[in-house]
């Protein structure tokens, strides 16, 4: 009769044990992220403009588009993200293929409380960008949405250079929210 033999515990590694995950390394989770989300997301937008436009829905307002772009991307995207930071995987698929976490400042996984704040504020240049776009583009003159197209896409540029520049390369959502990437990948223990 054979015996089983058990599996290793798997644990993850907390900040004394990991370095802080640099900006190349957190661009490349960002694209590889990116990559899975376009295609379900545009999928997703283009069945709900179907439904929307059968239903008799005008989709040609400005509002309209930010709305629809908001439910078919930037809402599910923020989801996902903060549900896959507060998991126990502590990381989104692209984090985890680069060897990735997000830990609090503690070094402990993040609340799905805190992994969603982070998500807000990573984010919310982007809905603010398409808002912006989407009235520009529409032929809106109002100074306030150039303003707010600019000013989201400078709070892009300032959190990049803060990961480039700060020694812990945290970026404007890590810092409001206490949170941290690091380099790490799960680490197997001899069982017992």
């Amino acid at each position: 009769m054979a015996i089983a033999k058990r599996a290793p515990k798997v644990t993850r590694p907390t900040l004394t044990d990991n370095e802080s995950a640099g900006l190349t390394a957190r661009l490349r989770a960002a694209g590889l992220d990116l990559l899975l989300i376009v295609a379900p997301c545009a999928a997703l937008a283009g069945v709900l403009g179907l439904m929307l436009r059968a239903a008799g829905i005008d989709l040609a307002t400005p509002v309209a588009r930010d709305s629809l772009a908001f439910a078919t991307l930037v809402f599910p995207v923020m989801a996902t993200t903060a549900y896959q930071e507060a998991s126990p995987r502590q990381a989104t698929v692209g984090k985890r293929r680069t060897g990735l976490l997000v830990v609090d400042d503690s070094g402990a996984r993040l609340t799905f409380r805190r992994a969603l704040g982070r998500s807000v504020v990573k984010f919310l240049p982007w809905q603010l960008g398409h808002t912006a776009v989407f009235h520009l583009a529409d032929g809106s003159t109002a100074p306030g949405f150039l303003v707010l197209s600019i000013g989201s896409q400078l709070i892009v540029v300032i959190s990049i250079l803060a990961v480039a520049l700060d020694t812990a390369h945290r970026a404007i959502h890590d810092w409001i929210t206490h949170s941290r990437v690091v380099a790490g990948h799960a680490r197997k223990e001899a069982s017992t």
